[in-house]
């Protein structure tokens, strides 16, 4: 399979890709708007917001992985703009190519207001906040259900909680929102093997999927996760709960 990672140069997007790159059916191709960080692979240095760079980059590919993840620093104009107009401007330019399959990165914070003696399943209502970190992930996932809505292309979007290392975390206090950045980009490749492309109605191809630690008590419940194919191995339990 050929997959396009975007967002390759974060954290997050070293881990999928890593994780991708165990496989070795698979073939890489990482974007992101700054100079290579890997010269194992072929790395597409273009902004989302390129439609010609994008054009080039999936090109010739099976699946895109669109992380989500913005740049460390950046201003929250260009930061809306990279989530709504660039994942739109990914997606077009995905759909016009062929591909059948995309996975979005989105994020539990909608749920931050929620309190955590409730369990929060993906049929409750997102109450994003106005805080653009959040706020503009949560459109880009509405702009991702939109073209689900519209075009024949499986979408996966995964709400993933707060990234985290288990081992980082040792000790401190806790938090429900956890989830070890390697089980998310184990989510990813789950994610990866959905396909209802086909389907004629776009219910199947769409869906959203809760990514968090499978901890007791938890807030965020797996199920649905877990039977996308999401096995997470890390449960904090050298923390305090």
């Amino acid at each position: 399979m050929r997959v396009l990672v975007t967002g390759a140069a974060s954290a997050l997007g070293q881990e999928v890709a890593a994780a991708l790159g165990a496989d070795d059916s698979a073939q890489l191709r990482l974007l992101d708007d700054c100079a290579a960080q890997r010269q194992d692979v072929e790395w597409i240095a273009a902004r989302l917001t390129d439609p010609d760079a994008v054009q080039q980059a999936v090109r010739d590919v099976d699946a895109v992985v669109h992380t989500g993840e913005p740049p460390a620093s950046e201003s929250e104009e260009a930061l809306l703009d990279r989530a709504t107009r660039g994942t739109h401007v990914l997606l077009q330019a995905a759909v016009e190519a062929g591909v059948k399959r995309f996975v979005y990165g989105s994020t539990l914070e909608v749920f931050r207001a929620y309190p955590d003696t409730v369990y929060v399943t993906e049929y409750y209502k997102p109450l994003p906040p106005t805080e653009m970190t959040v706020l503009a992930r949560y459109l880009g996932e509405m702009t991702c259900r939109e073209f689900a809505r519209e075009h024949p292309i499986t979408v996966t979007a995964l709400r993933l909680g707060e990234l985290v290392r288990e081992e980082e975390v040792a000790g401190r206090e806790r938090d429900l929102m956890w989830v070890d950045i390697r089980d998310a980009a184990q989510a990813f490749c789950a994610a990866l093997a959905r396909d209802a492309s086909a389907s004629l109605n776009w219910v199947p191809r769409w869906a959203v999927y809760h990514i968090a630690a499978p901890i007791a008590h938890p807030k965020f419940l797996l199920d649905r996760a877990k039977s996308m194919g999401y096995r997470p191995q890390r449960e904090f339990r050298g923390a305090d709960a």
